[in-house]
């Protein structure tokens, strides 16, 4: 698919959005679940999950030709579980987290949530954030693969309780002269 003839747009998430943002997710969680992927179960992101996001400006979404394609909760220094990393972070100052990121299922494998992280790592440089942290579960390979594919490093575990532990991701955006993140 050539993403140049479409019109592609990264921006928050509306209450408008709210019933597309669910199907997106819904659809993602049935196709985890069918290829035997159980990151997200227990209702896991909920509606109240997604309208918290809604809610607290942190949802986005990339739109193609204005159908909603990938959605994911963008949060500054968004995640406590991140503090007691089983691991070491590649910097310690402040960094967006990426959460509950998903892909049309007919849209996968073209780009798109590349597309996403990008727009994400763009507004990482314009507000002088360092970096980029993510968490997914062991199992979510073709997460994994996007990270790697993207500069992202391993840089340990992070544990959810009851939902399990999940692998950690960051990317730096900045270099150790751009701000002292080290």
């Amino acid at each position: 698919m050539d993403k140049k003839h479409f019109d592609i747009d990264f921006r928050a998430a509306t209450l408008k959005d709210f019933e597309e943002c669910m199907d997106l997710i819904n659809q993602a969680r049935q196709q985890m679940i069918e290829s035997g992927l159980h990151q997200w179960t227990g209702g896991y992101p909920s509606e109240s999950d997604i309208l918290a996001d809604i809610n607290n400006g942190v949802a986005q979404v990339l739109t193609i030709d204005k159908k909603i394609a990938v959605y994911g909760a963008v949060i500054l220094n968004g995640e406590e579980k991140y503090n007691s990393i089983q691991g070491t972070w590649k910097t310690y100052g402040n960094y967006y987290a990426i959460h509950r990121l998903a892909t049309l299922p007919e849209l996968q494998r073209e780009g798109f949530a590349q597309v996403f992280i990008k727009k994400v790592k763009g507004l990482c440089e314009v507000e002088c954030i360092p970096s980029i942290k993510v968490d997914t579960h062991i199992k979510n390979l073709k997460m994994v693969k996007l990270l790697s594919s993207m500069g992202f490093c391993y840089c340990g575990t992070v544990d959810y309780g009851i939902r399990g532990k999940r692998i950690a991701f960051e990317y730096v955006t900045l270099n150790e002269k751009e701000e002292n993140i080290y």
